[in-house]
Order: C-alpha cells, then sequence, then structure tokens
C-alpha cells in the first residue's frame, strides 16, 4: 500500500494541475480514525480515479479549445483564401480594361496621326491654291492692265486718228 501511495503522490507531484482547480490530498491526516488497510487502498484508488478523471476531464476540455481555435483559424484562412481569389479576379479584370484602354489609345493615337497627315497635305493644297490664286489674280491684274493699254491705245490712235481725218476732210 505504501508503494500505492507514493506511486500516486509522485504521479500527482507530476501532473500539470493548474492551481485554481481542486487538488485532493492524499495525506492521512492525523485526526482521521484509522481505517481497515483494504478501505484505505480502495479509497486511494476512488481518489487516483478522481484525479485521474479530473485530468482527462482537463484535457479533454483543452482539446475541445484547441480544435474550436483550430476549426475558427481554418474558416479565417477560407475567407482570406475567398478574399484573394476574389481580389486576383478584381485585378485580371482591371488589368484587361487596361489593355482594353490601352488599345483604345493606340488606335486613336493612329486615328489622330492619319487627321494629322491628312490636314497636313490639305493645308498643303490649300497654300498651293493660294498660290495659284494670287499668280491667276496677277495675271488678271496684267491681262486688265493690258486691255486698258490696249484699250487706250484703240482710243488714242484709231478714235483720235479718225477724228482727226474727219475733221481734215470736214476742214478741206
Amino acid at each position: 500500500m505504501q508503494w500505492l501511495r507514493e506511486h500516486m503522490r509522485n504521479h500527482i507531484g507530476e501532473a500539470a494541475i493548474e492551481p485554481t482547480e481542486k487538488v485532493l490530498n492524499f495525506q492521512r491526516t492525523p485526526a482521521a480514525p484509522a481505517k481497515h488497510k483494504d478501505t484505505e487502498a480502495v479509497d486511494l484508488v476512488y481518489q487516483a480515479a478522481d484525479v485521474v478523471r479530473g485530468v482527462q476531464d482537463r484535457a479533454a476540455q483543452i482539446e475541445a479549445r484547441a480544435e474550436d481555435l483550430v476549426r475558427r483559424a481554418i474558416e479565417k484562412l477560407q475567407i482570406a483564401e475567398n478574399r484573394i481569389r476574389t481580389a486576383e479576379v478584381e485585378q485580371r479584370a482591371a488589368e484587361a480594361g487596361l489593355n482594353e484602354a490601352g488599345a483604345r489609345i493606340q488606335t486613336t493615337e493612329k486615328a489622330l496621326q492619319r487627321a494629322q497627315s491628312r490636314i497636313a497635305a490639305i493645308e498643303a493644297q490649300l497654300s498651293a491654291a493660294e498660290l495659284r490664286t494670287r499668280a491667276a489674280e496677277a495675271r488678271a491684274a496684267e491681262a486688265e492692265r493690258a486691255l486698258q493699254r490696249i484699250e487706250h491705245a484703240i482710243r488714242t490712235q484709231i478714235l483720235d486718228s479718225g477724228c482727226a481725218a474727219a475733221r481734215k476732210s470736214a476742214a478741206a
């Protein structure tokens, strides 16, 4: 019996029991009435069983708490993974939008370059037309001056000579 007491004392001393838990004292109290040795052994076995059950209950509580923590951590991890997937989908959509916008910008830039080329060509044609217009106006002005000179010459040479001849004939 003594060896059982020693064994239980050593076992209880090694067990990690929090100070807030109830701890049973296996030592005999001096004021306790003498019991029969068999009864004493049975009491010790019951007490040991109670201690073992307490340790097992505590271990079960710790295990349940650990399982709950693991379950919550897994749920948070799944939520985080879902957020990551959602963010990746949104990122891909944004990248596709940027690519599309870039393509539209390139198309617009090409159209702008073509328009600028056409504008430059039209401006060159306009300049050439203006030069031709000025040259035509200059030729027209020169032709008008030439016509005026011819008209003046006709008036002075032909008409004035005809009038002078008529005056001479009338005077003769």
